[in-house]
């Protein structure tokens, strides 16, 4: 189902704009669905990752929840995986089952905005006739990659994302549709740590986890 998501997301009908819009701003609170699709091939060896995640983003407090379902053909491993990051404490906790890693997150927390030099690509639609929703696609360039994105006209919401590189030897091309996004935190409850992670000894993921787990768990590391 998310496979189909993904794809029906970043397909919409341009539409000649005569002023270029700015680079916007997410809501500072929101949460949604993403299908994921990424293909990659590490040192000679391919692969599919496909899943979907669900995500809670708070930057007014500085907070971050996100589940993985990853199914990786390449080494045939699946993952069912929480990371909770908290900017304020400096930690973030990957859960995966009754493990919990806790490892120290430098830094500040990054608002997801637009960057300021990317280039504005055209207006969209997507649907038809009466029912449609009006979007702006962008694109830019990260370290060793590149970045197309849609957001919709009315609140920078995240409709689609493609990524796509070359990273260390690891050539990726990753697609990305955000479904069922609402403004606000439902539930403050899902940033809550797990009873059994303030007792676990901190450790740097790479010393605990290697293939799809390190993945995920390195994803949303800034």
């Amino acid at each position: 189902m998310y496979t189909a998501v993904v794809i029906i997301l970043m397909v919409g009908v341009a539409l000649g704009a005569p002023t270029a819009p700015s680079p916007c701003c997410a809501p500072d609170q929101w949460e949604g669905i993403i299908g994921q699709n990424i293909g990659y091939d590490q040192e000679g060896k391919a692969g599919v990752r496909k899943g979907y995640l669900t995500m809670s983003y708070d930057y007014t407090d500085r907070l971050l929840e996100v589940f993985t379902h990853l199914n990786d053909s390449g080494s045939g491993m699946e993952v069912n995986s929480n990371v909770i990051q908290n900017y304020k404490s400096g930690k973030q906790y990957v859960i995966q089952g009754q493990k919990c890693t806790m490892t120290d997150l430098p830094g500040m927390m990054q608002q997801q905005c637009i960057p300021k030099n990317a280039t504005f690509q055209t207006s969209l639609y997507y649907g038809a006739g009466s029912s449609t929703l009006m979007a702006n696609s962008f694109t830019f360039p990260r370290t060793g990659m590149t970045v197309d994105v849609s957001v919709t006209q009315d609140g920078c919401i995240p409709i689609g994302e493609s990524i796509y590189g070359n990273i260390n030897n690891y050539a990726f091309f990753e697609v990305l549709g955000f479904i069922n996004v609402t403004t606000g935190i439902k539930d403050p409850s899902v940033f809550n740590i797990p009873s059994s992670c303030p007792h676990v000894t901190p450790q740097h993921p790479s010393h605990q986890f290697d293939g799809l787990l390190k993945y995920v768990s390195d994803k949303y590391r800034k």
